[in-house]
């Protein structure tokens, strides 16, 4: 399985898990229950944030934009941090990965 993160990618949740939002005033926070494989994530305040715009098909150009306009951090850290969270869902069969719609120029 091609685990690496392409740009030209679309990502989504997986169908096939149960999550849960902990989140409190304090801090945002969610569990993931992958349904095949019994795997259980748990997600910090960004990766719920991220988790919540994967909720629908989301190409990693637009996650990226939307943690940049959300959070104060470097573009470059924001993207990697990002490949490597998806990276990670993937993996663990919590994100599905489907070819990118490419616009005609």
């Amino acid at each position: 399985m091609d685990l690496e993160v392409h740009a030209n990618s679309v990502f989504v949740a997986s169908s096939d898990l149960v999550s849960a939002d902990l989140s409190t005033e304090a801090e945002s926070a969610v569990v993931i229950l992958a349904l095949d494989g019994g795997v259980y994530y748990e997600l910090n305040d960004v990766g719920t944030r991220i988790w919540q715009l994967l909720q629908s098909p989301r190409p990693l150009a637009e996650l990226v934009a939307a943690i940049l306009a959300e959070y104060d951090v470097d573009s470059a850290r924001c993207e990697h941090d990002i490949r490597a969270l998806i990276a990670d869902l993937i993996a663990n069969g919590l994100v599905e990965t489907r070819p990118g719609v490419m616009s005609p120029d």
